[in-house]
């Protein structure tokens, strides 16, 4: 898989990724006034789902620029500098 297609699939998963979040967020403020597991595992997975979108936005931007590398050293291949 090329570099433009890694870069086109996490930042198609990072818009997916948000969503989720979006959601576990809502399931947890529905559930602010009740304890228990319900909470807590709601509590968990919406820090481990904002944990995983800073990984997917770091590896995001570590392709962007590798893209840009690339571009950049074709660009100086091609002696057009």
């Amino acid at each position: 898989m090329d570099i433009l297609d890694q870069l086109k699939k996490i930042r198609t998963d990072i818009i997916k990724k948000e969503a989720e979040i979006e959601s576990v967020a809502e399931r947890l403020e529905a559930l602010v006034d009740k304890t228990g597991d319900d909470a807590h595992r709601a509590k968990t997975k919406l820090r481990h789902e904002r944990e995983r979108l800073v990984d997917m936005k770091c590896l995001s931007a570590e392709l962007e620029v590798e893209a840009i590398r690339m571009g950049y050293a074709r660009f100086k291949v091609d002696g057009k500098d």
